[in-house]
């Protein structure tokens, strides 16, 4: 009788496993493919280009490229911790990493599900995950709208229109990102899924590390792509300011463009408008695509490195036991026993 008890109950968690463990592959593969396409149009756009650049140019640029990673990474870390869901820098690397790959089916959206996905494993719950998410989205957008303001005069080559919206935009994305109001945001959207609110407010010395590392990345990334232009326009200050400026606009402009894969052609134009003062349309057009590649080959790369760093025998020889959030699944167990 046990055992017919029991069989019963295991057929719909096998069924459900399966199904899960099937929807996780198609979703890789679909990845896979996607980027392998991405890979294939950008290189043939931007052959000529690549082989001309030094190669010292090229690593350096990539160099900028994981640097800004790395801040985003830590503003993600900081963003989960102001809503009390603190995880390891590893943990937050591998959610962040991988998570960003899905940024190449068409949406980004994709993104954000595979980020709330994965740092679920993390210990976080889904619904914190996912308001972690959004926060860590509107951060990111207010820091870029912030440091944008430098390319400004690019925007206004591209589109009038899109360049007053982001004056409009700043103030009203500062006010969002200020603690008591975000605090306000954030319950609200704990509220709308049927979760308990932030025990306590968030603290502007947390938001202000977040939105910190946030702008730093924006920085970085420009500093790649002057790093390119310079290779054809020479080292300018100006031009640094203007390539901060303009690669924070387009890349923000890339994610709330989202039904076309990670904002394809919204980020180009931008660019071409920031670097036209100082070369040919034509190569700034070509420098604008190579960074795109660049970008495209090193979150690749991070992303794979992120997700091989998942099995348990690196994992624990890489995280300290102490520092490690505790598996859900194996305090529930423990419990019960």
């Amino acid at each position: 009788m046990p055992v017919d008890d029991v069989e019963p109950a295991a057929k719909p968690n096998t069924l459900r496993g399966l199904l899960v463990n099937g929807f996780k592959v198609l979703v890789t593969v679909a990845i896979v493919i996607a980027i392998i396409f991405a890979v294939k149009s950008q290189w043939a756009a931007v052959k000529s280009t690549i082989t001309d650049l030094n190669w010292w140019t090229l690593a350096a640029s990539s160099l900028f490229i994981f640097l800004g990673m790395g801040a985003a990474v830590r503003s993600w870390q900081h963003a989960l911790g102001a809503l009390e869901q603190p995880i390891p820098a590893f943990d937050a690397a591998r959610a962040y990493l991988v998570g960003q790959l899905g940024k190449y089916l068409p949406g980004s959206v994709w993104a954000f599900v595979l980020q709330t996905e994965l740092v679920r494993r993390a210990g976080v719950s889904r619904a914190a995950g996912f308001v972690a998410v959004l926060v860590t989205v509107g951060l990111s957008t207010t820091s870029a709208l912030v440091v944008g303001l430098f390319g400004l005069p690019a925007l206004f080559e591209v589109s009038t229109v899109a360049a007053v919206g982001v004056i409009i935009l700043v103030p009203i994305a500062l006010v969002c990102a200020y603690p008591p109001v975000l605090t306000r945001l954030v319950n609200l959207a704990l509220k709308l899924l049927r979760r308990a609110p932030l025990h306590k407010p968030l603290t502007m010395h947390k938001i202000a590390l977040a939105l910190g590392w946030c702008a730093a990345s924006w920085v970085l990334y420009g500093i790649q792509l002057w790093l390119l232009a310079s290779s054809s326009a020479g080292f300018e200050i100006r031009g640094l300011v203007q390539c901060i400026g303009a690669l924070a606009l387009g890349m923000c402009a890339g994610v709330l463009v989202f039904v076309v894969p990670s904002g394809i052609g919204v980020r180009e134009a931008v660019i071409v408008a920031a670097l036209s003062p100082f070369m040919d349309a034509g190569v700034a057009l070509g420098l604008a695509l190579a960074s795109r590649l660049l970008f495209t080959l090193c979150e690749v790369f991070a992303g794979v490195v992120a997700a091989l760093s998942g099995s348990r025998v690196l994992r624990n020889a890489l995280v300290h036991e102490r520092s490690r959030v505790p598996d859900p699944s194996k305090a529930r167990a423990d419990k019960v026993q």
